[in-house]
């Protein structure tokens, strides 16, 4: 069950719409763990989501493992969670700015969770996010920088999702972080309703605020400028030690 691709095939089914926007970095980047004990399933009253039924997605943006076991609350409700993570696991724990031991922990325990679960092929999806993505801790040479934003392409487009007969979606998080935003108001604009809920409150609509070069080419760019991609597609690398040039030499004394 813990073999890597069989996790992810759980994960992201092949007869599942929303399975091609599984992001497969975070699982490929996996450590091995060998732990195959049973794993319990969170209790958490999931009825301020599932009030809406088929016709709302959810976008759990919380952090770290939190988000995971949100997801497989909204599971046993019926829901298809996706996993967006997109940022790579580090050499360890420590050399990771953005810590993902959690969520990698939570998506491994999960697997079982998620086999043993019969959900609809076409169950509405709950796309799952952390929260602490661009927030991590200590950027210093040498340490791993898996900081990572999502994008709209990352996610489905408004058109799709009304195909499909969503035409609500629910975030779940303290507040609207501005990468989400521009995903947001595009779905406003094309006439999905938007709520945001907060702990088991009632969810409540909400206006999108215009985020910062909202529709502009350069967005991408600025956002990707101050991160670290990786190899695999995701975000992830480690950061140089400054080199140190012929002037920096004679300072030190080298010359």
């Amino acid at each position: 069950m813990k073999d890597r691709m069989n996790m992810y095939k759980i994960w992201a089914p092949d007869n599942v719409l929303w399975t091609q926007w599984t992001k497969p970095v975070l699982f490929a980047s996996l450590p091995c763990n060998n732990n195959d004990g049973n794993c319990e399933l969170k209790t958490s009253n999931a009825d301020h989501i599932h009030m809406f039924d088929y016709n709302a997605a959810v976008i759990v943006d919380l952090p770290g493992k939190e988000s995971v076991d949100e997801g497989l609350v909204l599971a046993q409700c019926g829901y298809r969670p996706v996993p967006l993570y997109n940022g790579v696991y580090g050499n360890s724990k420590f050399s990771m700015i953005v810590d993902v031991q959690g969520i990698a922990e939570a998506l491994q325990e999960g697997a079982d969770i998620l086999f043993a679960l019969n959900i609809r092929a076409d169950a509405p999806p709950v796309f799952l996010l952390d929260s602490n993505r661009m927030t991590g801790q200590g950027k210093e040479p040498g340490k791993y920088d898996n900081r990572w934003c999502v994008f709209p392409q990352d996610m489905p487009s408004a058109s799709l999702l009304l195909k499909n007969g969503i035409q609500k979606i629910i975030v779940r998080s303290a507040r609207i972080q501005e990468d989400l935003a521009h995903i947001l108001l595009r779905y406003q604009n094309q006439g999905i309703h938007i709520f945001l809920c907060n702990n088991d409150e009632i969810p409540k609509e909400l206006k999108v605020s215009k985020p910062s070069l909202y529709m502009s080419l350069f967005y991408r760019f600025k956002v990707t400028l101050g991160l670290s991609r990786n190899a695999t597609g995701g975000f992830g690398a480690v950061i140089p030690e400054p080199q140190i040039g012929w002037s920096n030499r004679r300072y030190y004394g080298y010359g």
